[in-house]
């Protein structure tokens, strides 16, 4: 019995982690238990709760002196225990709902069942969770589709010709011949005894020299020649 009833915490641990995973995990009769030696009222029980497929019952219990047996409607209302559909005697019964129905649970022992130890077991369809509609989420300005600018014409201004100034071609050097200026040839005195110099050519008229200037050259040229004489 020990081994049996370790087996059971072990399938009741198992199972619910399995009502974890897919539904929820009900004690029958709560703190009660199943039972017929206190004052159980297991319809009122059953009806504080909605169940749904994947849920799992937990029966816990003397099995010295109780039991659970699964019946049909019929034999539930007149407590026929002749003809069960399941029986279960461990005294820690875990079951889970897979389909959705009615399912009619008592006690097999004499009297429990007129007792009032027995329930009925409702099981629907859970129903699918609804999905939030996303909000719509603003628009990103980054991603948002407005139309890029038409290209605008080119600002690039037409190439305007580099101004090279143009001289005028520079005229030629004159060749105008500017004419000889004939050497100035000194004055020349007429000395007594001594012939008369030739007449000089193209002589400068000498009004147009300073009279000082004038004497100073005839003095030189006096002395000079009575220097070479």
């Amino acid at each position: 019995m020990a081994c049996l009833a370790t087996g059971a915490m072990i399938l009741l641990s198992f199972m619910s982690a399995v009502g974890v995973c897919f539904g929820a995990v009900y004690k029958v009769g709560d703190s009660n238990g199943w039972t017929n030696e206190t004052n159980v009222d297991y319809k009122v029980w059953s009806s504080n709760s909605t169940f749904f497929v994947g849920d799992t019952f937990f029966f816990q219990y003397d099995y010295k002196s109780n039991d659970v047996m699964e019946v049909s409607r019929e034999d539930f209302e007149s407590c026929n225990v002749r003809s069960p559909l399941n029986l279960y005697t461990s005294g820690r019964d875990s079951i889970t709902m897979w389909k959705p129905g009615h399912f009619y649970y008592l006690c097999s022992f004499p009297g429990h069942c007129q007792a009032g130890q027995k329930v009925d077991i409702r099981v629907l369809i859970q129903p699918p969770n609804p999905t939030p509609s996303p909000s719509p989420s603003p628009s990103d300005p980054r991603t948002s589709s407005t139309p890029s600018p038409s290209p605008s014409p080119s600002s690039t201004l037409p190439s305007t010709p580099s101004y090279q100034p143009t001289h005028p071609p520079s005229p030629s050097p004159s060749t105008t011949t500017i004419p000889a200026t004939p050497d100035a040839q000194p004055p020349h005195f007429s000395l007594p005894g001594a012939e008369a110099p030739a007449p000089l050519k193209n002589t400068a008229p000498t009004s147009f020299l300073p009279s000082k200037v004038l004497l100073g050259l005839h003095l030189m040229m006096a002395l000079g020649f009575l220097a070479y004489y």
